[in-house]
């Protein structure tokens, strides 16, 4: 998986120093590079970068926003497909588009938050409301 990324990477590195964003390579072992972060508008956002073996020199980057209620231990959530980036593209053009991603999720009202799932009682369960209405990701 790491020469899958290693064209892409440095330019997904470049998105998340300059829009301050956390970046996670290998997002729970799987070929996901996600930038994440918290929104000022409340809940977390990701843009994803997927890249699967049977599309080898092709890259899927999507968006997703989603907010938490503790007390119902719902999600709420709003999820699209940005676009795709392939090998024989410039990187600039990959940064272009996850920049683009970043900005649509910065757009986004909770209007928008159009899919739900729960509930998960182990929210309530494990973590206090303190606990679990802290963030540790870099808030825009």
């Amino acid at each position: 998986m790491d020469a899958a990324f290693e064209i892409v990477a440095p330019a997904i590195r470049r998105v998340a120093q300059s829009e301050g964003v956390k970046l996670i390579e290998f997002h729970r072992d799987d070929p996901i590079w996600r930038l994440s972060f918290a929104r000022q508008a409340g809940g977390e956002a990701v843009v994803d970068v997927a890249w699967q073996e049977d599309r080898p020199d092709t890259y899927i980057v999507s968006a997703t926003w989603w907010v938490d209620d503790y007390d119902s231990t719902m999600r709420r959530l709003h999820r699209e497909d940005v676009g795709e980036f392939t090998r024989e593209r410039q990187p600039a053009d990959l940064e272009t588009l996850l920049v683009d991603a970043i900005r649509r999720i910065d757009s986004w009202t909770e209007a928008e938050l159009d899919q739900e799932s729960g509930p998960y009682p182990d929210w309530q369960r494990y973590s206090t409301r303190e606990e679990f209405d802290r963030t540790r990701l870099p808030r825009r």
